[in-house]
């Protein structure tokens, strides 16, 4: 199944167009490059970075039906290499920022670092040696790589309205990279360069922070009972869910109930409570379940009973951060 699951940030209903803020801009060019030399974080690569950071989170946050999102022109002083936030953005900014764009809110990425660390190790690898028309596999002496890279931005949440910042997280990312070769020089060739690295966590990041002030969908995996030994009718149903044919496999279920031992009839309520929760009717998905174990004994209707109590929660915070939700066409 797929499902709109909320955010664990409530951003204010009024809140339905957010302008992107890049808020990374040294104060000075000269003492960020020189800074960038200390570090090994190069301007222009973490300029790359930062702007498919920015990127990334502008797609996410498109992927949710909660905002109409747009990026503006400027780039504002902030904390390109900084480990800290800088001071909030001055609500005369953030106002005159919002007005430019229309917006509501506006989201800033504060600041931003990157961090690649190498090591290597000597292990045996695998060549491909060919005699003749002949291939075959074998094992030489070489050299192992790995590559992990880190990746550290902060973003801030302006609201405007209230004058209020609605949220500040700093988001961290890492991924890993490996490559081998029979020289180290042979093996760093095959590695990632430490500009895509860069790039590709923070495109992980600003997909990362989307997820946490906007309702995303994810795909939901439930499973139900497809057979039973002595009732065909458990296996009739299953085949019509099986080709999305949900109505008609619980009106087949249901048929069955009233006659099936005690074994059965909490496999078919089972299978009628997965129905209801295809169907979207969560409150009917929880009576059959509960009846899966009162009535029938089956203890994994009392669990999938506690499951639906948590998504008919999450509903209603959905419904919540839904509720003034922009219609766009």
């Amino acid at each position: 199944m797929t499902r709109l699951v909320p955010a664990p940030v409530t951003v204010p209903t009024h809140v339905q167009k957010i302008v992107l803020v890049d808020r990374t801009k040294p104060q000075s060019e000269g003492l960020a490059f020189i800074e960038g030399l200390i570090t090994g974080e190069l301007p222009f690569e973490v300029r790359n970075a930062v702007q498919a950071t920015l990127s990334s989170l502008q797609l996410s946050l498109n992927s949710s039906p909660r905002y109409q999102i747009v990026r503006a022109n400027e780039r504002l002083t902030g904390g390109i290499f900084g480990q800290m936030f800088p001071n909030p953005l001055d609500w005369n900014t953030v106002e005159q920022l919002a007005n430019r764009y229309q917006a509501d809110a506006v989201l800033t990425l504060e600041n931003f670092s990157s961090d690649f660390i190498i090591t290597d190790q000597q292990r045996l690898i695998k060549k491909t040696v060919t005699e003749g028309n002949t291939s075959r596999q074998v094992e030489v002496q070489g050299i192992y790589v790995e590559g992990v890279a880190t990746v550290s931005a902060g973003f801030r949440l302006y609201d405007p309205k209230e004058k209020n910042i609605i949220d500040q997280q700093r988001f961290e990312k890492r991924n890993l990279w490996s490559a081998e070769g029979e020289t180290r020089t042979l093996a760093m060739a095959l590695l990632i360069s430490k500009a895509d690295a860069a790039r590709v966590v923070g495109e992980m990041a600003g997909a990362g922070y989307a997820t946490k002030i906007a309702p995303m969908y994810a795909e939901i995996n439930r499973g139900f009972f497809p057979k039973s030994k002595t009732e065909p009718v458990v296996a009739q149903g299953a085949r019509l869910a099986e080709v999305d044919q949900w109505k008609q496999a619980i009106e087949t279920w249901q048929a069955a109930l009233y006659d099936a031992d005690e074994e059965n009839g909490g496999m078919l309520a089972y299978n009628i409570a997965v129905g209801y929760e295809v169907l979207g009717s969560l409150e009917l998905a929880k009576q059959w379940a509960g009846k899966a174990y009162t009535d029938f004994g089956l203890k994994k209707g009392r669990t999938y009973v506690r499951t639906l109590n948590g998504l008919i929660n999450q509903q209603a915070l959905l419904n919540q951060q839904m509720n003034s939700a922009p219609k766009y066409e």
